[in-house]
Order: structure tokens, then C-alpha cells, then sequence
């Protein structure tokens, strides 16, 4: 049906295959590297992403443009994309909170997610937060027990879990450093097996 990963993402562009497509500026497709071997899977885009049309580009993902950094990787040495392509947020105490992915929503949007796996068929599944890795690992995933453990998929693939930089940098925000350090120290360390798994 698509010849190249362009023509996907173009034809993504038109979506409105559920009400996600109400509440966008734009389709945040996935952005990379096409031929990793390493595709970092969150959950939906933010707000910020809402207006830069990339995945991960607000405050949690500078914090993850770090933590790769300690790795000596860059965001465009890997692909990274979402469950759900379309942002959805409410306001709340005057700024505008994401919401989550809903189960329809998500379901509606695998389509791209898999063509996304077929173009660039990584090695390796990086999913970023709870709901990201009960979707690609199994549906009763326990993040803090399970995150940096590496499990085969039917696929062949091998998928790993870790939290959320967002949830890393509300640690912060609440003036918890001992805590920011854990989970900042706990991201690193999955990131980095991920890495390794994918070569």
C-alpha cells in the first residue's frame, strides 16, 4: 500500500479515524532515524509536540535528549513515535494537561504504529511509561516492578519498559531531588540496556 516511510506519514496527515483528530493542531508522526534498530514507543504526544509536529519535544524530552546524551546517542540516531499520533489535553490550574490515550484511541491509531514497525523494524521496543508497555509488552505489565527487564515479543522483536521523563520531571517540581535523582538514575539505566539489546 506504501512504497516509503514518507508516503506514510503523509497520508497519516489526514486521519480521523477517531476524536483525537478534533483536538489536534497536527499529526505528530514518528521522527528518527528510519533504520534503527532501537524505536522508543510513548504514549501521545504533548502539547509542545502539538505545535512542533515532533514526538517528545517539550520539557520531558529534553530531559530524555540528556539521558541519551549520557549515552553518547542523539534523538536522531533512533526513531521514536507514540501509541496515539494526535494530541487531546484539557486545562487545569491555567495550563493544559495531556489526556491519556484511550483504549479506542489507541486501537485506532495501531494501524500507523505497525506500519511504523514494518518500515523501520527495529530490533528493539523501547516503551516509555505504563501505558505504552501494557500495550507492547502484555497487558498486565507492572512498570516498577518489571521496567528495565527484556522480553521477547511474538514479533521476535525483544521489548523493554522504562517511566516516563514526565513523571521524572515532577519529581523535580516538587522539590524532591533525592527522588529526581532515583528516577532520572532509573531512566538511564533502561535507556541504556535498551541500547545495548539494540547494538
Amino acid at each position: 500500500m506504501f512504497q516509503t516511510l514518507d508516503e506514510v506519514r503523509n497520508a497519516a496527515l489526514d486521519c480521523v479515524a477517531c476524536g483525537r483528530s478534533t483536538t489536534r493542531q497536527i499529526v505528530v508522526f514518528g521522527n528518527g532515524n528510519p533504520h534503527s534498530t532501537l524505536m522508543l514507543i510513548g504514549e501521545a504526544p504533548s502539547s509542545t509536540d502539538d505545535s512542533t509536529g515532533k514526538p517528545f519535544t517539550g520539557p520531558a524530552g529534553k530531559l530524555l535528549d540528556e539521558v541519551l546524551a549520557d549515552h553518547g546517542v542523539h534523538r536522531r540516531d533512533i526513531w521514536i513515535t507514540n501509541l496515539v499520533r494526535c494530541f487531546a489535553g484539557r486545562e487545569r490550574d491555567g495550563r493544559i494537561e495531556n489526556q491519556p490515550a484511550k483504549a479506542g484511541e489507541i486501537r485506532a491509531c495501531r494501524g500507523w504504529l505497525d506500519i511504523e514497525l514494518q518500515f523501520v523494524d527495529p530490533r528493539v521496543i523501547l516503551a516509555v511509561g505504563a501505558p505504552a508497555a501494557k500495550q507492547l509488552i502484555r497487558p498486565d505489565f507492572r512498570l516498577q516492578e518489571e521496567h528495565g527487564t527484556l522480553f521477547e515479543r511474538p514479533d521476535g522483536r525483544l521489548a523493554i519498559a522504562t517511566i516516563q521523563p514526565a513523571y521524572v520531571m515532577r519529581l523535580r517540581t516538587l522539590v524532591d531531588e533525592t527522588a529526581y535523582e532515583s528516577a532520572r538514575s532509573q531512566l538511564s539505566s533502561d535507556i541504556g540496556k535498551a541500547l545495548q539489546a539494540a547494538g
